[in-house]
Order: structure tokens, then C-alpha cells, then sequence
């Protein structure tokens, strides 16, 4: 029944899109009574992604219809064609494809191998296939839906170019709590079907020696190369490539003046300390060491070039000469590009507008050439990215704008719509996200980004899912993506699932602890819990309805317990309103016991 009841929602949703469409649909008969009716054909000298592209089509259209179909030698009467070409692709169409039709054949032609697995996952959504999230086993199998039909019917509608509106569609592993070799493996898989296009891991996270790249370089780097996923390694690291430790902990006696100054005039062997920039000397020892990492690292495409997280600027003479955080910043990134633009220029450079450095330098120009991350860390949900009411929000509204007008090159939105200080709170943002992507397209951004903790991802499952379809394109119907995602995850108990999302949507980021969020009055936050607890209460009830240890009561009651999250939050907030701060600590405590006692089941980081 459940699968029926799913089926049933993503054959009406094609027919939806069908009818949208201007053209008369073309019906192929693709397999009849479990009979494979076309082959599959790989065009032209075939890369690893373009033979895992064949590879996948083949295996989900035998799952489909239960029939054999055949990756032949060279195309037949009736085929399936897969041609990664630029032909018909400008250069500067990475990711783009196309699904058209002639006679019978049907191509799936793009300008990387890339775009051909993402047409091939196009192509098989279109049959009525979905995924909604990684394989992470606290989904219980409803990650993804398979359609059974033994004959396969494919309604071709018009040969349409798909192509993506940011370039960069980036996970990051960033501060890696809950990440193992498992379920990166499990995340590298969903990507190319979300169409995410790049996995971004730390050098060194913190310089703690443990959330590192190279902890799973060698069990990760095959499974992105084959599936077209680029790597993007570093993070807050300037101090990986020089610091006091080095040389058998000699360096700082060596070379005290590579080091940075503080105020005292004293060199300081903290690795917050940005290094003495000034120095050629130290500049070239940075480079020489991040050349000998690269060069060890072949699978490396984006190198994150950071300053330390919280970082201090060295105080002498010849530093401070230079400016200010964001031109210092500015000139030494310019210097690290033109080094590798000469040692390794495979390999693209990419830096950050963040902290002290939020703004554009005043007085050098970037290298076009680097692409730079945008960082609003202390937005405030309230409000959209663009709105003026939020101060916060103005101030990094202005930068972006200033960034816009001087920079030549690509900036990437290095986003918060998954943070670490929200403690897996159940912060829902698929509208929002919409409306502030749309902006950031506007203003000619060319990527998005967001943190990928499998920890707490079915607390942002759905955050993740719609992300994935906005940073293909920003204007997509975000309702139609909330039903898609419900259905494969709630099965039968989807419309409940939906209410529910939309009822944190309203309240959360407005009423529970979210930082850099504006305090609000008493009756407010009353109000909020209220309505809250009433959908919750309703979520019980509705949830009563499927049998004890079922999908739709398993994923209920996870949801049920985002509810308990938000309702604490809100209580935290109260009582931090109205001076007593013993009951808020007290609200925060439960919260922990909650994240101890749901350990494994998807809604909160364990720490």
C-alpha cells in the first residue's frame, strides 16, 4: 500500500509537469513484460563517469522493470545514447544537458561526463525514481523510492538544455563529528543525484589532528572521481604550512621573524597568529610546503587558502604598513595564486570573505582568477539576507554589494543554513532559503554551500533536499519539493510530515535559541510555544494512526522529538527574557539528555 500511495504522488506530479509543457508528450516503450526494448550506448572514448553513468542507468532500469538491459558495443535500432561532448556546449557550460529524442533514440548529451549522470538521474526521476537523502541507516530504507513496472513507459516531452544556475553546489565536511568512511561514502553517492557537485573536507580542523582529508582520501577520492565529484580541501589553515611545531619544533628558534607580532612586540608561537606576511622568506616557506601538499594530493581540484579561525594579524612595522586585515589578506592570497598559477595551475584557489576580512580589500584588486566564499556568520534568520531591518544583515548586504562591484571574479555564498550553534535545532528554512538564493542569483553569485553532518541529518534532511534543488534552480517550486521529499520519507503519513515542517518553518527561527536572532517580549514567545504544542499534540495524535515500529511511525516520532527540541528552545528563551537564567540552564540540560538518549537516529551531533 505504501508504495502504491507513493507511486500513485510521483506519476500525478509528472503528469503536472507534462501538462505545464507546451509540446505533446512522445511515448517511448522503453521494456514490455519485464523485456528490455533498447540498449544503452556509451558515444565516443568514455571516461570513468561516463562508464558509471551507463553503469547506474543500466542497474536502476533493471530494478524498475525487472528486464536485462544491455550496455552494447555500438548503438542499435533502438538505444539509449550517452555522449559527453562540447559540440554543442559552449565552454563554459559545466553541468549542462540535455535529454532529446530522434526516432528511436534517445541521447543524453552534455558537455562533461558530469551532466550525462546527472541526465541519467534526470531521466530515471522522470520514470518516477527519488532521492530524498544519503543512504544513512537511520532512514530505514526510505532514503530513495523505485518505482516496479514491469512495463516501462517514458513520455519524452521536448529536448530542453538543463543547467545549473551556481556553478558551485558544495558540501562541507567542515568540523566532521559525526563523518566516517561509512557514510561519506553513503553522502558521495546522493551527491551527483542531488546534483551537488563538490565534497569540501578539511586539511586539519583546528590543527586537532584528527577531522582531516586524509583520513579518507584513499577510500573517498575513487568514489567522487568516478561519479564527476570535484575535491575541495583546506579550510582555516594558513598555519598548517607554518608553524612553531615544524622542523621538529625548531622552526620559531630558527626563524622567530616569520612569526607573527603582537602588540608587545614579542613573536607569538599561537597558531591563531597569522604568520609575518611581510616576510618573503615565510611567504615562501608557506608556499613551498602547501606545493609539496598538492602535489602529494593529485585528486585536489579547489585548495581553501584561510587565514587561523579567530585569527590575529602581526603587529610589525612592515605588516601593518600593508593595510588593513582584508588587504593584507587580499595580497598574500594574490601572491599564494600566482604560485600556483606557475607550479600548479590545475588546481584553482579559493579564499574566504569572513570575519576581519569580510570586506573587500581597499587597496588591491583580487586575481579574478580566485573564487571567493562569502561568509554572513552572524546573519540573522529573522530576516532575509537583503532585508535592512536586520543590522547584521545590512552590514553584509553592503559588503557583497562592495564585493560585487570590485571583484571580477566568481564569489560563492559560504552559507549558515545548517550551523553548530543551533544543536541540531530543528531550524527549518526551505522558503527562506528560496527567497534569499534568489537574491544572491540576482547579484550574479555563483555558488552555494552548506555543512553535510549525517549526526543530525534528518533534522535537516529536508533542508538539504530543497537546497540541492535551489542551487540548480532558485525559482523552483519549493512546495513541490517538501511533497517529494515527505512522500519518500513518511510514506502514507506524509501530509502529517508536511504540516509539521511548515509549522516549524513559522515558528522556530523566530522563537527558540537562534543566534544573532533579535530577543523578543514575553506574550511573543508564549505565543509561539503555544501554537507549537498544538501541532505537536496533533502530530501525536495523527501518528497513532500507523502501527508501532512502522516507517511512518519510526520517522513521526524523530519528528515528534524535533517538536520537544523547539518547545525547550522556546522555554530557554523565556525564561532568559523574564532574568532567570538557573530555569534557562536547566531547559539547555534537557536538551543534552535529549541528544544523549537519540544518539544514532539522525537529529542531533553527538558531543
Amino acid at each position: 500500500m505504501l508504495n502504491i500511495l507513493r507511486y500513485i504522488l510521483f506519476i500525478a506530479g509528472m503528469g503536472l509537469h507534462n501538462a505545464m509543457l507546451a509540446t505533446v508528450p512522445d511515448t517511448v516503450l522503453l521494456a514490455s513484460k519485464g523485456k528490455a526494448l533498447y540498449n544503452i550506448y556509451l558515444d565516443g572514448a568514455s571516461g570513468p563517469t561516463l562508464r558509471f553513468a551507463g553503469a547506474e542507468l543500466k542497474k536502476y532500469l533493471d530494478q524498475i522493470s525487472g528486464a536485462g538491459f544491455s550496455i552494447a558495443s555500438a548503438p542499435g535500432n533502438k538505444t539509449i545514447v550517452l555522449s559527453a561532448s562540447q559540440k554543442e556546449f559552449s565552454n563554459k557550460t559545466e553541468n549542462n544537458y540535455r535529454i532529446s529524442k530522434d526516432r528511436n533514440k534517445i541521447y543524453f548529451s552534455a558537455a562533461d561526463e558530469t551532466g550525462v549522470l546527472y541526465a541519467v538521474y534526470d531521466f530515471l526521476s522522470r520514470l518516477g525514481c527519488h532521492w530524498a537523502a544519503p543512504a544513512f541507516e537511520f532512514y530505514n530504507g526510505a532514503h530513495e523510492y523505485v518505482p516496479r513496472n514491469h512495463t516501462l513507459i517514458y513520455s519524452h516531452t521536448q529536448n530542453d538544455l538543463q543547467a545549473p544556475v551556481f556553478k558551485y553546489r558544495k558540501l562541507y565536511i567542515e568540523e566532521g563529528l559525526s563523518h566516517n568512511t561509512t557514510n561519506l561514502v553513503q553522502l558521495a553517492e546522493w551527491m551527483p543525484k542531488a546534483r551537488f557537485n563538490i565534497l569540501v573536507a578539511p586539511i586539519n580542523y583546528q590543527g586537532h589532528g584528527k577531522v582531516q582529508w586524509d583520513n579518507w582520501r584513499e577510500n573517498l577520492s575513487p568514489e567522487l572521481k568516478k561519479r564527476g565529484i570535484k575535491v575541495e580541501v583546506g579550510g582555516h589553515g594558513y598555519q598548517n604550512f607554518l608553524n612553531a611545531s615544524m622542523e621538529s619544533g625548531t622552526l620559531f628558534s630558527k626563524h622567530p621573524e616569520w612569526f607573527g607580532m603582537n602588540k608587545d612586540g614579542q613573536r607569538s608561537l599561537d597558531k591563531k597568529w597569522v604568520c609575518c606576511t611581510s616576510n618573503p622568506k615565510a611567504v615562501a616557506y608557506v608556499h613551498n610546503n602547501i606545493l609539496a601538499y598538492l602535489e602529494d594530493r593529485p585528486e585536489i581540484d579547489i585548495f581553501d587558502f584561510w587565514p587561523p579561525d579567530s585569527e590575529e594579524w602581526c603587529y610589525c612595522a612592515n605588516c601593518t604598513a600593508l593595510g588593513s586585515a582584508s588587504t593584507r589578506h587580499a595580497l598574500f592570497v594574490n601572491e599564494t595564486a600566482q604560485f600556483l598559477k606557475k607550479h600548479l595551475p590545475r588546481v584553482k584557489l579559493e579564499c574566504l570573505a569572513y570575519s576581519h576580512y569580510t570586506a573587500p580589500p581597499d587597496s588591491v584588486v583580487l586575481d579574478p582568477d580566485i573564487l571567493v566564499d562569502f561568509c554572513p556568520i552572524k546573519q540573522n534568520f529573522d530576516y532575509q539576507i537583503y532585508e535592512p531591518e536586520a543590522e547584521n544583515n545590512r552590514f553584509y548586504n553592503n559588503h557583497l554589494k562592495t564585493w560585487r562591484d570590485d571583484f571580477k571574479g566568481e564569489i560563492s555564498l559560504y552559507s549558515y543554513y545548517r550551523r553548530y550553534a543551533w544543536r541540531s535545532l530543528p531550524n527549518m528554512l526551505t522558503h527562506y532559503m528560496q527567497k534569499d538564493l534568489k537574491y544572491y542569483k540576482k547579484m550574479g553569485v555563483s555558488g552555494v554551500s552548506v555543512y553535510s553532518e549525517p549526526g543530525d541529518w534528518f533534522t535537516y534532511g529536508i533542508n538539504h533536499y530543497v537546497l540541492s534543488g535551489l542551487a540548480w534552480n532558485p525559482d523552483i517550486n519549493v512546495d513541490s519539493l517538501v511533497q517529494l521529499y515527505c512522500t519518500t520519507v513518511y510514506g502514507a503519513a506524509a501530509k502529517t510530515a508536511i504540516a509539521a515542517y511548515r509549522e516549524l518553518e513559522e515558528t522556530v527561527r523566530f522563537a527558540c535559541f537562534v543566534p544573532y536572532s533579535i530577543p523578543k517580549q514575553l506574550p511573543v514567545y508564549e505565543s509561539y510555544y503555544k501554537r507549537l504544542k498544538l501541532r505537536q499534540d496533533q502530530l501525536y495524535k495523527e501518528g497513532k494512526a500507523f502501527k508501532t515500529g512502522s516507517i511512518e511511525n519510526e520517522h513521526l516520532n524523530k519528528l515528534h522529538a524535533m517538536f520537544q527540541h523547539a518547545l525547550l528552545s522556546i522555554e530557554r528563551q523565556q525564561f532568559t527574557v523574564t532574568g532567570n537564567e538557573q530555569k534557562a540552564k536547566e531547559q539547555v540540560g534537557k536538551i543534552r539528555e535529549m541528544a544523549i538518549a537519540s544518539s544514532g537516529k539522525g537529529l542531533f551531533i553527538p558531543r
